[in-house]
């Protein structure tokens, strides 16, 4: 097994990179781990994040189950680990669902991305008001085809968007968050 400091921290950033590209906390990628069988915490992804190398011989027990949770397929850990482009290995990562993620959780996994896309729209320029009127359209269609699957308020998502580190709820999803509630009361 590969023991160069420099290969295990260029797979960390790989792993960190496609995490914030799916929009996942590392809890979030830890409570994936955990529903496919597997056990680790916040703070072991967080020690593959940072590209710790190993001390044992092998591989972290961890690594695999993470990475598989991300939707890598088999091998391409290694292949980073072995010096190759983590962007070459992950080539099409970002358009192919994990092989057991339900349609209904991939829904759920793009959600972010589609939040992201339009507050970057309005960086760029975009109206506001046609941002929210995106949004309101992403929600009703992502409720018109989770349908049956439970009651899902409008601000459930809303608060699941994704924001910058210490930044705390958006001005625009805490009032909706806060409609949401008044009328469901």
């Amino acid at each position: 097994m590969n023991h160069d400091p420099e290969a295990w921290r260029v797979l960390g950033r790989a792993i960190r990179s496609d995490r914030d590209r799916q929009g996942v906390t590392r809890e979030q990628l830890a409570d994936r781990v955990r529903e496919r069988g597997g056990e680790i915490s916040a703070r072991s992804i967080g020690s593959l994040e940072a590209g710790k190398v190993p001390k044992r011989g092998a591989k972290p027990p961890t690594l695999e189950p993470t990475v598989a949770a991300l939707g890598w397929k088999q091998g391409w850990a290694d292949r980073i680990l072995d010096g190759e482009d983590p962007g070459t290995v992950l080539e099409g990562a970002a358009s192919e669902p994990a092989e057991d993620v339900t349609p209904r959780q991939r829904l759920y996994e793009l959600l972010p991305s589609v939040y992201e896309f339009a507050r970057t729209a309005v960086l760029t320029g975009a109206p506001a008001e046609v941002r929210d009127d995106f949004e309101v359209a992403a929600q009703r269609l992502l409720n018109a085809a989770t349908a049956g699957a439970g009651r899902q308020g409008g601000y459930a998502l809303a608060a699941y968007r994704p924001h910058a580190p210490g930044e705390g709820v958006p001005a625009d999803d805490a009032a909706r968050i806060r409609d949401a509630l008044n009328n469901d009361a």
